[in-house]
């Protein structure tokens, strides 16, 4: 039967998902060499039990144990250490752009294991590249590899397509005496999704003077274009509300915990980094993973981001969109943000929020957060928003024709973008061009929002 302490219950909130039934149980082995003289030989298996009594049809999660993709799924520590407190070895490895209910509202057949009840199912892991035993707390030494808590959590899909978060009771860990050559061979691109292209990533039409493109098709170098342009709107909104807008506010604390400054100062540096790279990013179209959005490898590949199946299908704005994508991929290089996935979700990332408000500050899934804080602050919502506009308009238009021209089209095209129907507004910047409009026609003798008296 599984445990639910504290942690465990708050695992299942952060995943979005309901509380385990008591049908529901696995119990994770992990097993490995007793010993190895070079750690690209270092594989390791996960043993997953079904010990409940009713057949579990579970995600291929990539950050789970059941999934083969190279994330940071394992705590490698000293033999001698605390699991909890010692020091882990640095992580190599992907970081992926994952979602569960993107993934089960496919149905694809290989996006899930199914486990009848008291089988098992063996997972072998290869550590030797996603682990740097040369570096900080590494060395020649026995080590600890304990699948973390992420990866013993397991989302069970039910037959209404309800997710359930399982989390496996833990019985064996692995220890493996480490020697010799202590490191293994660099993770490559090529190592997951599909064959990719070993060719250099190339120019793409007149259109893109700075990204580059590999494998990818004119149609997806469209897409990817006007996603990466999305997606640098959206770091610029968000950098400019957290520069500007009301931080300390009920929107801060939804997302970021109570007010801190150096969690302010976390974040605002994260988008400050992140604004005005996505058009210059490398993209790679060869990925063909059905469900998974995309992947960045981490570190030595920084700028290039890996499109996969689930981006081709992802609407361009909105909820796990391809725009959301970029902006999550980018805030993972530790030269931008070093963020982790720690939560997938909007319910998740608040919860992930109000238990533990430093790991949100470092939490990748900023896409769905950053629809939420330019949709809707200072009390106004996007109908509200879009009633307002042509109020503005007729304010404008009582100046110069020029000038109301120019001013408007400015404000249609660089503000407001459609989002799913509604209207995403950047209201940091509608609120500092509305409030020097109301400086300089009080000057004029104007009435911004009104016909005007010119």
């Amino acid at each position: 039967m599984i445990s639910v302490t504290s942690l465990g219950l708050v695992l299942v909130s952060l995943w979005g998902a309901s509380t385990v039934s008591a049908a529901q149980s696995l119990t994770l082995n992990t097993f490995g060499p007793a010993s190895v003289s070079d750690v690209s030989a270092l594989k390791i298996i996960t043993s997953i039990k079904n010990t409940g009594t009713e057949a579990l049809r579970l995600l291929n999660d990539p950050n789970s144990a059941l999934s083969t993709w190279e994330t940071d799924s394992f705590h490698v520590t000293r033999a001698e250490s605390n699991l909890v407190s010692g020091p882990a070895l640095n992580f190599t490895g992907l970081r992926v752009k994952y979602s569960p209910s993107a993934a089960v509202k496919t149905g694809k057949p290989e996006l899930f294991t199914v486990i009848e009840p008291g089988a098992t199912v063996n997972i072998t892991h290869n550590l030797g590249s996603t682990y740097d035993f040369s570096g900080k707390g590494g060395g020649a030494g026995k080590y600890k590899l304990k699948a973390s808590t992420r990866a013993r959590t397991f989302l069970s899909v039910g037959a209404d397509g309800a997710i359930t978060a399982v989390e496996a009771t833990e019985g064996q860990i692995a220890e493996v005496a480490v020697s010799g050559r202590l490191s293994g061979p660099k993770l490559q691109p090529g190592s997951k999704g599909a064959a990719h292209g070993s060719g250099a990533f190339q120019q793409g039409p007149a259109v893109s003077k700075r990204a580059l493109f590999r494998g990818c098709n004119d149609g997806q170098i469209g897409e990817i274009i006007t996603a990466a342009d999305r997606a640098n709107n959206m770091a610029h909104g968000a950098h400019g509300f957290l520069r500007d807008g009301p931080w300390a506010t009920r929107r801060w604390q939804e997302w970021f915990g109570g007010w801190d400054q150096n969690r302010y100062n976390l974040v605002f540096g994260h988008f400050d980094a992140i604004r005005f790279n996505p058009p210059n990013f490398k993209y790679d179209c060869t990925c063909t993973d059905d469900g998974i959005y995309a992947y960045v490898i981490i570190p030595g590949h920084f700028q290039e981001v890996y499109l996969c199946g689930a981006f081709w299908r992802a609407p361009m704005e909105g909820t796990d969109s391809k725009a959301g994508t970029i902006v999550h991929e980018a805030s993972h290089f530790p030269e931008y943000a070093g963020t982790s996935d720690h939560a997938y979700g909007q319910g998740a990332c608040r919860d992930l929020s109000r238990n533990d408000p430093n790991r949100a500050a470092m939490n990748a899934e900023y896409a769905k957060q950053l629809m939420v804080i330019l949709l809707i602050t200072h009390g106004l919502s996007a109908p509200a928003l879009t009633n307002t506009l042509p109020r503005i308009n007729r304010g404008w238009a009582s100046r110069p024709q020029g000038i109301a021209r120019c001013g408007y089209e400015i404000l249609r095209e660089n503000i407001v973008t459609r989002l799913n129907g509604a209207v995403l507004v950047r209201i940091h910047e509608l609120s500092r061009m509305t409030r020097i409009l109301e400086r300089r026609d009080k000057k004029d003798g104007l009435n911004t929002f009104g016909k005007g008296t010119r």
